[in-house]
């Protein structure tokens, strides 16, 4: 078996992606009336050559901008005082994006180059957002290295991945009148420009009222209570072409993968994540993200979702290793090291799916991922 060039899709289902048709609404006032006039104003300055594939790639690298610049200035302690002109940039180039992830389907429609590919890699591409800026985020409401960070970055992976499934076994994309699409990612957006204009100190200040808990805390658990008051509804129409049993199967890898990331922090011997949150979070982030993809890739070829990924056994090796030196007093492998290196392998994973589902989906639709096919 060729590792490099891996087809996730089998050969016999690949005549799925000529047929495949998006089918989605987004029933938010803000995205109706604000975020897609504004966008199609802006896509009459967009020339018809510009594939929209290179507009989705370019909404990406606005927050890869903003992580690295994040990075350099604020390090990896996720707190401290965070210059203005960070904070702004973030907000700019974060609006920014937002107006190319609506730009990128309207300009697909415009030319006639709408795809699976170009779902796939909008879905991914958005799903590595929620790791890449989570991250400054993180920083942003002044988490530190502790297991808030990890608890906000929660917030929004599950359920983008619940949601995942939501289309894939709806064959639809259904958004609600306020939905985390637009809304919320305003929402994310609009605090990198409060933090700017009244700084971040007020995050760790104690609330009496809320059993003396920092603001960061408090805000974390009102962001769980809206998501729990959402997903509910979400399932609901799941289990319209479905049964529960099988919609809540399908959510235990990343339940895995999530339990033993905080597993690791809660009970590490070394406490590891007090100097290593960065590689958890893209470890869990990159992770996700990966299987956003691999749902959304198997929802256009119409093939049946897999019980588990192969990346299910770097949490396996992880849990050994806390669970082994809880045991003896000190890891197998040093834990620090262990956790960069399962980063580092998670994000090469995603990069080698992300090139094959590329290279396969291109190949057996003859089109170009980055040109107007015409």
């Amino acid at each position: 078996m060729n590792l490099l060039n891996y087809d996730f899709i089998a050969q016999e289902n690949l005549k799925f992606l000529k047929t495949y048709k998006y089918k989605g609404t987004d029933q938010s006032l803000l995205y109706n009336y604000v975020l897609s006039p504004f966008a199609n104003w802006c896509l009459k300055y967009v020339p018809l050559n510009v594939a929209p594939n290179t507009l989705t790639l370019l909404g990406l690298i606005c927050i890869i901008i903003c992580h690295i610049l994040f990075y350099f200035v604020m390090g990896d302690n996720f707190q401290g005082t965070i210059p203005g002109w960070l904070l702004w940039t973030t907000f700019i180039l974060h609006m920014i994006y937002m107006n190319f992830d609506n730009l990128d389907g309207k300009q697909a429609r415009r030319t006639n180059n709408s795809s699976p590919l170009g779902m796939i890699l909008d879905h991914n591409f958005d799903s590595m957002i929620i790791a890449i800026q989570g991250t400054n985020f993180v920083t942003c409401l002044q988490c530190g290295q502790s297991i808030l960070a990890f608890l906000l970055i929660c917030v929004p992976t599950y359920p983008f991945y619940i949601i995942a499934h939501e289309e894939y076994y709806t064959h639809e994309m259904n958004l609600p009148i306020i939905n985390a699409a637009a809304e919320g990612t305003v929402f994310v957006g609009s605090l990198f420009a409060i933090n700017a204009i009244f700084g971040c100190d007020f995050w760790t200040q104690k609330m009496p009222r809320f059993y003396n808990l920092q603001f960061n805390t408090v805000a974390i658990i009102i962001f769980f209570v809206v998501v729990a008051f959402g997903l509910p509804f979400v399932f609901k129409k799941i289990t319209k072409f479905v049964p529960l049993s099988q919609a809540l199967k399908s959510q235990r890898y990343m339940l895995f993968a999530g339990l033993v990331l905080f597993y690791v922090i809660q009970f590490s011997p070394s406490d590891v994540g007090s100097r290593h949150m960065r590689a958890i979070l893209y470890i869990f982030g990159f992770t996700m993200s990966k299987a956003v993809g691999i749902v959304a890739v198997y929802h256009v070829s119409n093939q049946d979702l897999p019980n588990y990924l192969n990346s299910i056994y770097l949490f396996f090796v992880l849990l050994f290793n806390t669970i082994y030196g809880q045991i003896f007093g000190q890891s197998l492998i040093e834990e620090g090291l262990l956790l960069q290196g399962i980063a580092l392998i998670t994000v090469l994973v995603h990069v080698h799916f992300l090139y094959n589902i590329t290279r396969q989906i291109s190949q057996a639709l003859k089109i170009k991922v980055f040109k107007i096919n015409k």
